[in-house]
C-alpha cells in the first residue's frame, strides 16, 4: 500500500515542482533580497526589484543544467551547515563567554577560519556539482606527487619555519635609539 505523503511527493516531482517551482522561488527570493538590501535602483523600489527578481528566476529555470547543479549542490551545503553548526554548538557548550561578548567575537581568528572553511567547502561543493572537481583534484594529485610539488611544499615549510623563528615576540628591543 502506497503512503499518501509519498504519493504527494511523486505527484510534485511529476508536476515539476522540484525542477521549476522551487528553483524559481529560490532565485526570486535571493535576488529580491539582494536588490532590496543593496538598494541598487533606489530606496522603496519594490516593484522594480520584484520585476527584476521575477525575470532572473524565470531565466534561471530555463537552463536545466544550472538547475541541476543547484539541486545537487544545495543538499551538500545543508549537510556542511549542519556539521559547522554542530561544531559551533559544541564550542559554545564547552567555552563560556563574557557578558555581552560572544566567543566568536572574542576569537576573531576562529571566526575567519570558519569563514574560510565555508568558502572553500562551498566552492568544492559547486565544483563537484558541475563535474569539474574530479578534473581539478586529479591534476592537483598528480602535481603534488611530482618532484616539483614536493619541492614547493619543502620550501614552504622551510620559509615558514624561518619566519616563525625570526618574528619578533613583542618583548624584544627593536632598535637602540
Amino acid at each position: 500500500m502506497a503512503k499518501p505523503l509519498v504519493e504527494v511527493i511523486e505527484f510534485l516531482k511529476d508536476f515539476g515542482f522540484f525542477d521549476i517551482v522551487l528553483p524559481f522561488l529560490l532565485i526570486f527570493a535571493v535576488t529580491f533580497a539582494v536588490l532590496e538590501k543593496t538598494e541598487i535602483f533606489g530606496k522603496d523600489k519594490k516593484n522594480i526589484n520584484s520585476m527584476i527578481a521575477f525575470v532572473m528566476g524565470l531565466l534561471f529555470v530555463t537552463v536545466p543544467k544550472v538547475v541541476s547543479v543547484v539541486q545537487e549542490a544545495l543538499p551538500n551545503i545543508g549537510v556542511m551547515l549542519i556539521v559547522l553548526m554542530s561544531f559551533m554548538i559544541l564550542v559554545g557548550f564547552f567555552v563560556s563567554h563574557k557578558e555581552g561578548k560572544h566567543f566568536f567575537e572574542e576569537q576573531s581568528a576562529l571566526k575567519w577560519i570558519f569563514i574560510i572553511v565555508v568558502l572553500v567547502g562551498t566552492t568544492i561543493i559547486f565544483l563537484d556539482a558541475l563535474g569539474w572537481w574530479e578534473n581539478i583534484w586529479g591534476g592537483a594529485e598528480n602535481f603534488w606527487s611530482s618532484t616539483l610539488g614536493v619541492t614547493i611544499v619543502f620550501l614552504a615549510i622551510i620559509v615558514g619555519a624561518i619566519l616563525f623563528i625570526a618574528k619578533d615576540k613583542g618583548g624584544g628591543n627593536k632598535s637602540s635609539e
